[in-house]
């Protein structure tokens, strides 16, 4: 019986000092929003300065007001999501990351080649998948991006990271990595400039 007794007070300490999963909401806007101190609701003002916050939701939902209209976002599963209050599209992707013996110095032409041809796709939503960790996020689309609640997103305006920290558990977080569709456009244009030349 003390065995009984000493082994579940173990477990309900345990489960009091770990950390639930949880539920990040991650706004990038253009114009501006405040969320409810309750981090359940968005009041958006769309303009063209870019905000972007992280909301860690409690609940099951979240509930967006632009002034005219209120729509209710349901979040029922742990993970991060990306909630796109841009005047553009948003496209990411998973980004790989490995020490300094496995990074490129150069990369072929081909392999230039390759790669902006997966943009062009990107710019567009061909070949977005969970498998292959892309997404492709419209004006007002809603998007689980990881089900891992440690994941971070990077936006338009912000660098990745140079390093990342492992959490407690010693699980390096997935970064992923998010421009509009216009910087896109711009990159692509450089780029073919440069094979020109």
């Amino acid at each position: 019986m003390k065995k009984l007794l000493f082994g579940s007070i173990a477990a309900l300490a345990f489960a009091a000092c770990s950390t639930p999963p949880q539920k990040n909401v991650v706004v990038m806007a253009s114009g501006k929003f405040t969320v409810s101190p309750t981090g359940d609701a968005i009041q958006f003002e769309p303009g063209t300065q870019h905000n972007e916050q992280i909301i860690s939701l409690k609940g099951d939902k979240i509930s967006l007001n632009n002034g005219s209209t209120t729509k209710d976002l349901t979040v029922t599963e742990p993970g991060v999501y990306l909630l796109n209050l841009k005047n553009d599209t948003l496209i990411g992707s998973l980004q790989a990351f490995g020490d300094a013996s496995t990074r490129e110095g150069r990369i072929t032409q081909e392999e230039l080649m390759n790669r902006m041809d997966s943009l062009q796709q990107l710019m567009v939503g061909a070949n977005v998948s969970p498998e292959k960790k892309n997404h492709y996020l419209a004006p007002g689309d809603f998007k689980k991006i990881s089900s891992k609640d440690n994941a971070i997103v990077v936006g338009p305006f912000r660098g990745i990271p140079a390093s990342l920290t492992p959490d407690k558990d010693g699980n390096v977080p997935e970064v992923y990595k998010f421009i509009t569709n216009k910087d896109a456009r711009a990159t692509l244009d450089r780029l073919t400039k440069m094979l020109k030349e």
